[in-house]
């Protein structure tokens, strides 16, 4: 694992918890393996935070997921991540025993999908919660040590709900947010076109699964989901680009031209030699 400093330029202790800025210097490449013994909160500051990838070595090793600027790190479980490094600043709340314990209904244990959601924290409500709690840590020397609990009480009624709509995702069998935007990120970032085993699995969950439950949640399946997003990308392409048709067929997942012409006919009406022949038209008629 990498060898890191960590400097805590502020610390707070409250009798809900901690907040603390924490700076740490790494190598260029981050890898570590760490286990929290108390419920924590961290959400990376800019201009210094990073994106990186995890895993639960101990629970679903070699299953890999997206970590976000805010994330959860829970109580007793192995996280092992790796990104880039060099230096970061991170704002963590600690929760004490007691508040902790009501924030997670006492569970010890949560899902893998649950887990994984929880590295990728999107809530706008904590994220302007841990703003306020940032400011109050910087703005006045000593802060307000009852303007920080009130915040920690706060934060950790918001993780709570959290927490909880993830667990009642994953009862009801409805895709989260978070798998949502996990799908769209890898279609944006990934090519040629991932198949669905790829796509259920960056979900932490069964294709099956994936096609059962993306058509109740979007009304279409997950196929038509992925064919859609790629005759999108190829309309732009046609439109915005000099490629061949044939280069902009395999860039979208189609081996062959032909079958790359059918499909975005078939969606959109118009052959795509002739959409890119109307928009160079326009272009010259101005």
């Amino acid at each position: 694992m990498t060898q890191h400093q960590e400097e805590i330029i502020r610390h707070v202790s409250t009798r809900s918890g901690t907040l603390e800025l924490i700076e740490w210097h790494w190598p260029d490449i981050v890898e570590f393996e760490e286990v929290a013994t108390h419920l924590m909160l961290e959400q990376s500051l800019p201009p210094y935070s990073t994106d990186s990838n995890a895993e639960f070595p101990h629970i679903a090793p070699g299953q890999r997921c997206f970590m976000g600027t805010m994330f959860i790190r829970y109580p007793g479980v192995t996280i092992s991540g790796r990104g880039e490094g060099v230096r970061s600043r991170v704002l963590r709340v600690t929760f004490e025993p007691k508040l902790a314990n009501n924030i997670t209904n006492g569970l010890s244990e949560l899902p893998l999908p649950v887990l994984q959601s929880l590295l990728d924290i999107r809530s706008e409500i904590l994220r302007n919660l841990l703003r306020l709690a940032h400011l109050e840590l910087n703005r006045f020397d000593p802060p307000s040590t009852l303007a920080i609990n009130a915040y920690l009480q706060l934060i950790g009624l918001e993780t709570q709900r959290v927490i909880a709509e993830e667990h009642n995702n994953l009862a009801t069998g409805r895709l989260a947010p978070w798998q949502l935007r996990r799908i769209k990120q890898y279609l944006r970032e990934v090519s040629p076109r991932p198949t669905i085993e790829e796509l259920a699995k960056i979900c932490g969950i069964s294709s099956r699964h994936l096609q059962r439950q993306f058509s109740s949640v979007s009304g279409k399946s997950i196929s038509k989901y992925v064919e859609d997003f790629w005759v999108e990308r190829a309309w732009q392409l046609l439109i915005h680009s000099a490629h061949p048709i044939k280069t902009i067929a395999s860039d979208c997942g189609f081996d062959h031209a032909n079958s790359f012409t059918r499909a975005f006919s078939r969606a959109t009406g118009i052959a795509p030699h002739v959409l890119r022949q109307r928009a160079a038209q326009k272009i010259s008629t101005g």
